[in-house]
C-alpha cells in the first residue's frame, strides 16, 4: 500500500522502507475483469488524472476495488470489498491516459488499491496501454514479488510493470518520515523490473498530500495517509 487517498487518498484513493532490487465482472476470481466480448475491464474505486503524490514525476493514479489481504491498519479499508467502485473498460482508461499525457504531461501510471494482483489480467492490460503511450508503470501490491512469480495469472502483470512496491502493510513497522517516499512500512520492498524508476534519488524526500478541486467544485485529497488525516482534520 502506498501512502494516499483521493478523498477517498499515497496510498489512499481521491493515503512503502524497502531494500531495493533491480531486475533486467467483479464477483469472479483474481482473473475477473473480462466482459463477454473478451475486452478486459477493471473494477476501479477512484482515479486521478494528474498527481505528484503517488510516485515519481507526474502520474495518472488508479485505485482498484477489492482486496482479500485486508492488512490490519490499512489506510483504505473501504476498498476491501469487491462489489464497490465501478467496472471500467481498460480501453476507456487507456483513452484517459492518452488525454492526461497530452494535457497534463504525465510521465507514468500508478496502480494501487485495493489489491492490483486480484485483477492481474486487467491491470496488466492497462500497464501495457500505458507503456504504448511511453509512460512508466508502478504497481503497489500487498503480495511479494516471489508470491506474484508463483501466480500464473500475475506473470503478464510482472511483464508489464516497471516497478513494484510489494509486501503486506505492517502498521507496527511504519516507514519513518525521513525514509523512502510513498512507502507504507519498512518491510515492503521496491522491486525494479526495469531501470525506469531505479534511480534511488527518485525515492528520497518527504511525502506530501494534494488537494484538487474539479470544475464542478468537488474536492479530492490524496497523498501520505497520516499527513492527509492531519490536513483533513485541520479543515473540519
Amino acid at each position: 500500500m502506498s501512502a494516499g487517498t483521493p478523498a477517498p487518498s499515497a496510498g489512499q484513493p481521491p493515503a512503502s522502507s524497502l531494500s531495493e532490487t533491480t531486475c533486467d465482472s467483479h464477483a469472479d476470481s483474481p482473473s475477473r475483469g473480462r466482459e463477454r466480448g473478451g475486452e478486459p475491464r477493471l473494477r476501479v474505486a477512484a482515479r486521478v488524472a494528474c498527481t505528484e503524490a503517488e510516485g515519481p514525476g507526474r502520474r495518472f493514479a488508479v485505485w482498484v476495488q477489492g482486496c482479500d489481504l485486508r492488512c490490519p491498519g490499512c489506510c483504505n479499508p473501504e476498498l476491501f470489498a469487491r462489489d464497490g467502485g465501478e467496472s471500467l473498460a481498460v480501453a476507456s482508461l487507456a483513452d484517459e491516459l492518452r488525454v492526461a499525457r497530452d494535457v497534463h504531461a504525465i510521465t507514468g501510471l500508478t496502480v494501487l488499491g485495493g489489491e492490483p494482483s486480484e485483477q492481474a489480467e486487467a491491470v496488466a492490460a492497462l500497464c501495457r496501454a500505458a507503456r504504448a503511450l511511453g509512460l512508466g508503470t508502478l504497481v503497489f501490491t500487498g503480495r511479494t514479488h516471489a508470491e506474484l512469480q508463483a501466480m500464473p495469472e500475475a506473470r503478464a502483470l510482472l511483464d508489464a510493470a516497471d516497478t513494484l512496491v510489494d509486501g503486506r502493510f505492517d502498521a507496527r513497522r511504519r516507514e519513518p518520515p525521513d525514509g523512502r517516499r510513498w512507502i507504507g512500512s519498512t518491510n515492503q520492498q521496491i522491486v525494479h523490473l526495469t531501470p525506469r524508476h531505479a534511480d534511488p534519488a527518485l525515492w528520497r524526500g518527504r511525502d506530501h498530500v494534494e488537494l484538487q478541486i474539479d470544475a464542478a467544485g468537488r474536492l479530492t485529497a490524496h497523498g501520505a495517509p497520516d499527513l492527509l488525516r492531519r490536513v483533513l482534520k485541520s479543515m473540519s
